[in-house]
């Protein structure tokens, strides 16, 4: 049975962090401050969050398709990481 894309997205996006932050292990990881982009793009899916509480899963996840394909999601973290996917969500005023 293939994975919903929403949860395939919510997979990739864990896997995207956990991976950018094995990269700066030696650093040490990264604070709130100093990741505005995963910062924009966490506030965007906890408005998703509010609406998979209030109206449930399926509205929310065909509301995240509406506004961002799981697809689209996907290849913009992967070819520009959460910047990227903040600039594509502020560019369609999905986020301020």
């Amino acid at each position: 049975m293939p994975l919903h894309p929403l949860i395939l997205a919510l997979l990739l996006a864990t896997a995207c962090s956990w991976a950018l932050g094995q990269g700066n292990s030696a650093i040490g990881p990264k604070t709130e401050a100093e990741n505005p982009c995963h910062n924009e793009v966490s506030k965007f899916e906890q408005v998703i969050g509010f609406v998979r509480q209030t109206q449930g899963n399926k509205a929310a996840a065909e509301l995240k398709e509406k506004l961002i394909p799981a697809k689209v999601e996907t290849d913009i973290l992967m070819k520009d990481g959460y910047c990227g996917l903040s600039k594509y969500l502020r560019e369609r005023k999905l986020i301020n």
